[in-house]
């Protein structure tokens, strides 16, 4: 039997982050919260902490203007995989430095099953 898995959605209130939730929460053994990315990017490291989850999935644009924020929740947190998402390119960056190209929803769903 397979662990629960805990993911966290970090975006801006919008149909990305809202139909990331969706597809992921329809997975059984799938615990999967979302955050509003906010100015405050201290009370966003508390919730990271309080829900300690296996992934954090990030839209790029919610960061851009604090690049190395993601990276400093990933020091915090070495356990957790981080996915950056990107619309621009339709590409998944890994924490592992690795960029996979997204041709559909069960890519994303693919890497977190076989974490």
């Amino acid at each position: 039997m397979n662990r629960q898995k805990e993911i966290v959605v970090c975006g801006r209130e919008d149909i990305l982050s809202q139909s990331i939730e969706y597809f992921l929460s329809e997975h059984e053994g799938w615990n999967v919260d979302s955050l509003a990315f906010q100015e405050d990017t201290d009370e966003i490291s508390r919730a990271i902490e309080a829900l300690q989850p296996d992934f954090l999935i990030i839209h790029e644009k919610c960061y851009l203007d604090r690049p190395k924020f993601p990276f400093q929740l990933l020091r915090n947190h070495p356990g957790m995989l981080l996915i950056l998402l990107s619309l621009e390119n339709n590409l998944m960056e890994v924490y592992s430095k690795q960029d996979i190209c997204v041709k559909d929803v069960s890519d994303l769903i693919s890497l977190i099953e076989n974490k």
